[in-house]
């Protein structure tokens, strides 16, 4: 059963009269079932709270943020039970033909990870050499695409990524969230990430098809002005994620 886990209230004034704007509605999972994160939960959350309350102080709105199941997410959404969704679900032409998505928020596809001494820009170039990935997280499909790399399965992170500062590997794949923890800690001096993403997965607001464009309108003019302020980049470095 759904609940309000909290309300972001903000009240202004409207054409010299005291009232109180009607709350946007806004939903999502805040399990982030979807996304495999390896224990960074909290700071996703941490960040998108504060990515909320910005667009509240700077905009004179207020959201109703409600936590729902994965699987009724957007099934709710259609029946209109919420304005908007925060979710990752990637825009795909079959999707940009039911929903309309916002800029990304933040990235959170997987990404190729390399030792810092290795010249490797991408899997295309790392026929015959072998590449870890998690199991169950399904980012084996992307070394599928490429004929001659060694496929090979890890239960955790950090098994992997020694294997590569050992030489038994010579790369991996990894969500980006934990591979930003992993490497701009632990794994700093040894290991770097292959930039662009393997695939534009992000965390973005998602709504019906040609509605609620006011709001989508208010998030992405939001986004804009916090790239172009570093504010965004700020949120960022403060719950240690990838910016």
């Amino acid at each position: 059963m759904k609940k309000i886990l909290f309300c972001i209230a903000l009240i202004f004034l409207v054409s010299c009269a005291g009232k109180k704007t009607k709350p946007y509605s806004i939903a999502m999972d805040k399990s982030w079932y979807s996304l495999a994160l390896n224990g960074e939960i909290a700071n996703l959350n941490g960040f998108i709270n504060d990515f909320l309350l910005d667009i509240t102080k700077e905009k004179k709105i207020y959201f109703e943020v409600i936590d729902s199941n994965f699987d009724e997410l957007t099934l709710d959404l259609k029946k209109k039970k919420y304005d908007v969704i925060l979710s990752a679900i990637e825009p795909y032409n079959f999707n940009k033909a039911k929903y309309d998505f916002s800029k990304d928020i933040i990235k959170t596809g997987f990404v190729l990870i390399t030792s810092n001494k290795a010249a490797y820009k991408s899997l295309s170039d790392m026929s015959n050499k072998h590449v870890g990935y998690i199991s169950e997280t399904g980012s084996d499909i992307f070394l599928q695409k490429y004929e001659g790399i060694f496929e090979e399965p890890y239960v955790f992170v950090s098994k992997m990524l020694d294997d590569i500062v050992n030489g038994t590997l010579e790369g991996a794949i990894l969500s980006i969230i934990p591979a930003y923890q992993y490497i701009s800690d632990l794994y700093q001096n040894d290991l770097r990430i292959v930039y662009p993403p393997l695939n534009d997965q992000a965390i973005r607001v998602v709504t019906l098809k040609d509605q609620n464009q006011d709001l989508l309108n208010i998030f992405n003019t939001s986004l804009s002005q916090m790239k172009k302020n570093n504010k965004l980049e700020e949120l960022k470095k403060k719950w240690s994620l990838p910016k």
